[in-house]
């Protein structure tokens, strides 16, 4: 008989980093989600606070400038208003919508 043995390492679970400072020093000038990427049919929408989507984008990537909400509204590409927004985040593989807020400084 064979057997076959599979490890898993590293963690799956997405952790979202809901600060931003859209200042462009290098810290906090995107949201970041860990391990997105592990989800390439992940959907990522964002909306203020009357409910208005600013941003929305399918395969959401921290390593693809054109790929992460860097403060900018998708379309018109004008910084969005300091505040709070809230986050939806389908990851494409059946399991819950995960959903949050972010603060925009």
């Amino acid at each position: 008989k064979y057997y076959t043995v599979a490890a898993v390492s590293g963690e799956t679970k997405i952790e979202v980093f809901n600060g931003l400072s859209v200042s462009n020093d290098g810290k906090n000038d995107f949201l970041r989600i860990k391990n997105i990427e592990l989800y390439p049919n992940n959907k990522v929408a964002i909306v203020n606070r009357w409910g208005d989507k600013v941003f929305e984008i399918e395969g959401y990537n921290n390593s693809i400038v054109d790929k992460r909400f860097n403060g900018e509204a998708k379309s018109g590409g004008s910084k969005v208003p300091a505040g709070t927004y809230f986050y939806s985040i389908n990851l494409g593989d059946g399991s819950p919508i995960t959903t949050g807020y972010l603060q925009i400084k």
